[in-house]
């Protein structure tokens, strides 16, 4: 059989046939639907200005929840109507001095004398955490946490004995409060037992020479970089006070570099004796914890 001496002709280069290819435009890329607005979680912004010229000292994190444990003492109640009386004359005498303190924990103006009853704090707290933060799983198993604590540490009564200045660990405050004197060991004893559930959760534990304290009034630092006091313990910053989407913000503190020397000083000589008396004994009966806005109590014993 006589083999074909005949080849295949092949072009000189393998890719002369894409040269006379017909042009085929790309596809158009789609873009996606805009998310609907109540399906976007806003970023909260730090305005300042909505909360007395006060800053975000935690920068925020979605999905986590600010917390702390603390000692509330109530002073509408009766049995402490002697301490609210005192600590009204304190901040009267005290906003004397320096009319940029503000009051803790109200929003009624304090102008001069005129201090009512109205502009005193009806609650103090004192803390036994620092602030600590929390994802969403985490709440639950804090406050079972909270109730085996108060369940294992009896009622005691306690006292204030001084009046101090401290200032928050951010240098941005400066805080005026009432330092306990008796029931100090009583306090450390449930700071202490904390101690163990902050750890779990990776978080600080509260100061190892802790200065137990009620806050009353505070100022708004301008150098916060630089301490306005010798760097004593510091103190919990309060939780931002809420402001509603329907009530004006409050005005804009006036921020100072410090509070007066003897501010401190002249009021513990006019007021010490009084505060280490009758009035300022008060009860130690429950135990709150705050996560976020939620507050739940549990009574000691």
């Amino acid at each position: 059989m006589k083999r074909s001496s005949a080849l295949v002709s092949y072009s000189e280069s393998s890719d002369s046939d894409s040269d006379h290819a017909p042009n085929v435009p790309e596809p158009k890329k789609r873009k996606l639907p805009a998310l609907a607005s109540s399906l976007t979680v806003p970023v909260p912004v730090d305005d300042p200005s909505k909360h007395q010229g006060r800053i975000r000292t935690t920068p925020h994190v979605e999905g986590q929840w600010a917390a702390y444990v603390y000692i509330p003492i109530l002073l509408q109640e009766e049995e402490n109507k002697k301490l609210r009386g005192l600590v009204r004359r304190v901040i009267r005498r005290a906003k004397d001095v320096e009319p940029a303190l503000q009051v803790l924990g109200t929003s009624a103006p304090a102008n001069g004398n005129e201090v009512a009853d109205s502009a005193v704090p009806m609650e103090l707290h004192v803390s036994l955490t620092r602030p600590f933060y929390l994802r969403a799983h985490q709440r639950e198993d804090v406050k079972r946490a909270m109730r085996a604590v108060a369940k294992t540490h009896l009622p005691f009564t306690a006292s204030f004995a001084t009046l101090a200045e401290l200032t928050n660990d951010e240098r941005t405050r400066t805080f005026l409060c009432m330092e306990v004197g008796a029931g100090h060991t009583e306090f450390q004893k449930l700071s202490d037992a904390l101690t163990p559930t902050l750890r779990a959760f990776r978080q600080k534990e509260y100061y190892d020479q802790p200065r137990f304290h009620a806050s009353f009034a505070w100022a708004l630092l301008n150098h916060p970089s630089q301490p306005s006091t010798p760097a004593p313990p510091g103190t919990p910053t309060p939780e931002p006070d809420a402001v509603s989407k329907e009530s004006p913000s409050p005005p804009i503190c006036t921020p100072i570099a410090a509070l007066p020397d003897d501010l401190v000083s002249s009021l513990q000589a006019e007021f010490g004796s009084a505060l280490a008396s009758q009035a300022g004994v008060f009860d130690v009966q429950t135990v709150r914890v705050r996560i976020g806005k939620d507050v739940s109590e549990w009574a000691l014993g």
